[in-house]
This record gives C-alpha cells, structure tokens and sequence, in this order.
C-alpha cells in the first residue's frame, strides 16, 4: 500500500467515527459490519433495518389557550410537515424499512388483544362517565382507572390518543370532585401527557376542575421528556415489540426561546435507550435533518445474515393454590391433598407452548383413618399446549408427563395396625399398602385461562387430571390424581 492510500484510508476511519451520534446515555457503536457506497447494489443477503416512525406530539397550547369555544385539539400543520419530512429523509436512505405513523396506528389496532382490550376500556369509559354525570364521583373514580389502564396497555395513546387522554381528563376530574385533587392533577397531567395538543369548551368544566386542567399543563409542560413523548425505555421496548421493530424515530414540537424546536430521538429496541437524538430548530430542520439522520444510519450494522430475527420470547408465570384428590384411592373414603403449586408457559409459537410446573402437597386424613399418616408430596409436570386469546382472556389446553414424588404414604383397613402401629404383632402386614419414597410417572392433561387484570397480571384457573403407569406394580390402588388451582400471574 503506498502512503498516500495509507492517509486516505486513516481519513476515512477518522471521519466515520467523528460521525457517529453520541448521547450522554449510549457509548459509541460499533462500526457497521457491511460499508455502503452510493452505488452499492442491492443485496439479498442484506437485511434492511426496519424503523417505525411514531406521530409528531405538539407542546405548543400554553394554559392560557386551554379553553376555546371549540373543542377540538389544535390544528398543527408543523406537525404534519415534521412528519412527512422525516418519512422522506429515511424512505431515501439504503436498506430502511419504513414504518410510516399510519402503520403503525394500524399494527397496533389490528393486534389480537387489542380489540378485546379497547372495548372493555370503552365499556369501562361510558359507565364511570355515566356515573360521574350521575353524581357519584367516587364510584366513577374505578371505572374510569380501568378504562385508563387498558388504553395504555393497548397502546391505544398512538393510534387513538383522544379516546386515551378523555379517560385520562375524566379520571382527573372525578379525583378533583371526590376531594383527591393530588391523585387527579396526576391524572389529567398523564392525560396531556398522551394528548398535549387538546383544548376544552369554554365553562364546560366547574372551576375547580378547570383550574386543575390549567395546573396540571402547566406542570407538564415545565416538566415533559421531549424526547420521551410516549413513554419511557420500557415502554418503548414493549411497543416496538409489538410492531416488529428495531428502532422508533419519536420526534415533539415545542416553544422555544427564537422560535419553534423540533425534538428527535430514535430509540433502539435492541439497546433499550436513546442512542441518537437532536434538537433542531423548526426554520432549519430541511437543512439540518437529513444530515443527523444520516450520521445515525452510518453508525447502525446491517445484518448481512439471511436468518430472520427471533422474536422474544413471552412468558408466563403464575403461583396458586391447589386441591387435588385421587379418584382411584386405596382408603375407603376420600382423602384430600392440598398444597401450592408454580410454574411457567413459554410461548414457542403464536399458539403453541411449553410449561412446566410444580407441585408441594400435604394430605388431609380420610373419615375413616385408613391413611395411617399424613405425607407430603412433590408433583412435577412438564409438556407442550396450545393456546389461544379472545380479549383479555388467555386460554390453554395442555399435554405432558407428570412424576409424582410420594412420601410415607402407608394405608391400612386394619384397626389392630391403626390401634398399634404397623410394626406390632396383630398388625395384620397383609392389609398395608406402602408407596413410601416411589415416583408414580404418567400422562398428563390440563386445561384453564388467565384473565388479564391490567398491565401484566392476570388471575389463573387450571384444571388437571393424570393417569400413572409406571411404576407397574404401584399404580392399580393409588392413581388418577385431579387438580384445581387457583392463583395469580404475570405475563415477563
């Protein structure tokens, strides 16, 4: 290589690494593992880097401004321009998947569970609203929180934030009413915070409330993230999931000292953080977007494998309490074990799983004592299911094996061996059964649900039976155990 190739290419690594955007929260990436030049062809083996580009939020209503004779939000044209000019900056780049807003509005909305979820939160919506317009404030307080909570798991502040933040305000206002105006300046702020751009009917609100509604922008406009306008690193993890993402381009418009200024921040689902950012004013953002844009591709690898990413996996867990007798049993009356029992499904597929759970039981004495002691067992099940959702309701059916650890379990019909114990000489050793310490192993089957209760958790109900075969000489007295568990979860 001679000297002058040797100074070009140092130039060239220098002037990649200089740009590169730093954030105070992110260090340096690493360089792209495939260079791209201008007149690069396409490669199929290149995978393109696939970004979701989230709607514009408008801080730009002052308090003053919150109340107009019309109802609707403010009409932002800026916004829209930002928008559309960030789509044309990465539409224009090489190997960009672009996930325009209205995309992802309809990715969000056309979910499995967010049907299920939306209604139940509008449901939830019209009763507290009928109940505060009823009078009855404090019963409106629940429905309304409810309603609340299932827009945002639902996401429902991206692809309807007017439906989201009317929770949000009304929940504020029925906090206000019923003598908590802490918990509802909290709540009207979250609902500004999903819909900054709203304005209300002038005298539609008592005073109490409306100064509550002046308050609470106030605070959030002294006080919001701009480069966090839906939420923070956890959420945008959760979201970007959801869209089947590597990044969000989240950018907010807000006052500034000379004039508007445009936030950017492209969050990095693989990373969980903000790894490139900006803060450009609004008269210079044609000059200076593309650009930082640019600078922020330069430093991203492109997958040159031809292996579709793996989507992470969902699990969910659950601890419950649990009954379950034998329906083939050596006592002549029933004996009832109880216990708690735990475990996991993790979803392989969209609806094929794997579980697996455990078991610690103890034995209740039957009416007629011929269980001679009470023992504790350990049961441990694992196997494959389906599943399947319909609204907040998760649904499975199970199959798998099932090893049942034992302990002292003794019986005896005998009242000579009850009276003196199984070692004495009228014990009759004929009429015991001794499984102390054996494993039962079998098939098992099981079926239940898990009903959402709001962010990740959900009440469990399972049902179970299994049938043992081996060993072959322990099984024709002692079998089929049923169970039925109740318990809480929660989705990871």
């Amino acid at each position: 290589m001679t000297p002058t190739a040797a100074r070009a290419g140092v130039r060239a690594i220098a002037f990649a690494l200089l740009a590169c955007p730093i954030t105070a929260q992110a260090q340096q990436p690493a360089l792209r593992t495939a260079l791209l030049s201008p007149g690069d062809v396409p490669d199929a083996t290149k995978q393109p880097r696939s970004v979701a580009v989230l709607p514009v939020k408008a801080y730009l209503v002052q308090p003053g401004d919150l109340f107009a004779p019309e109802a609707a939000p403010a009409r932002d044209l800026a916004g829209l321009a930002i928008q559309d000019a960030v789509l044309a900056a990465l539409r224009s780049a090489t190997y960009v998947e672009v996930v325009p807003p209205d995309g992802a509005r309809q990715s969000l909305m056309a979910a499995p569970e967010s049907a299920g979820r939306v209604q139940a939160a509008q449901a939830a919506y019209r009763m507290g609203l009928e109940l505060y317009l009823g009078l009855s404030s404090a019963r409106a307080v629940d429905k309304l929180r409810a309603a609340s909570r299932e827009f945002a798991d639902s996401f429902a502040d991206v692809f309807d934030p007017k439906s989201s933040a009317d929770a949000q305000f009304m929940l504020g206002v029925a906090l206000v009413d019923s003598g908590r105006p802490a918990e509802g300046h909290v709540a009207i702020k979250a609902g500004f915070a999903q819909q900054p751009d709203r304005r209300f009917r002038r005298d539609f609100f008592p005073p109490a409330a409306a100064n509550a509604l002046q308050a609470a922008l106030t605070d959030l406009l002294s006080t919001v993230d701009p480069l966090r306008p839906y939420g923070d690193n956890q959420r945008m993890a959760a979201l970007a999931r959801k869209l089947g993402v590597g990044w969000l381009v989240l950018t907010s418009l807000r006052k500034g000292e000379r004039g508007p200024v445009v936030s950017i921040a492209v969050y990095s689902a693989h990373k969980r953080l903000v790894e490139a950012e900006a803060h450009l004013p609004l008269d210079q953002l044609e000059s200076r977007l593309e650009p930082f844009l640019s600078r922020w591709l330069a430093c991203v690898p492109i997958d040159t494998t031809a292996v579709a990413p793996v989507s992470p996996l969902r699990v969910w867990t659950d601890m419950a309490v649990s009954w379950a007798p034998f329906l083939r049993q050596p006592t002549r009356r029933d004996f009832q074990s109880l216990g708690f029992a735990g475990g996991a499904d993790v979803v392989l597929r969209q609806n094929l799983q794997w579980f697996g759970r455990v078991g610690l039981y103890t034995s209740v004495p039957d009416a007629y004592r011929d269980l001679l002691r009470s023992f504790n067992s350990v049961r441990v099940v694992t196997g494959l299911g389906g599943a399947g959702r319909s609204g907040p309701l998760r649904y499975f059916a199970n199959l798998g094996v099932d090893a049942h650890l034992l302990g002292s379990f003794v019986t005896s019909v005998d009242p000579d061996c009850k009276l003196f114990g199984t070692e004495h000489r009228l014990c009759d050793r004929g009429s015991l059964l001794n499984l102390e310490s054996q494993v039962l192993v079998g098939a098992h089957a099981a079926v239940g649900g898990q009903l959402h209760l709001g962010r990740d958790f959900v009440l469990a109900v399972r049902v179970s039976l299994s049938n043992y075969f081996l060993p072959l000489d322990g099984t024709d007295r002692l079998n089929r155990p049923l169970g039925v568990e109740l318990g809480f979860g929660y989705r990871l």
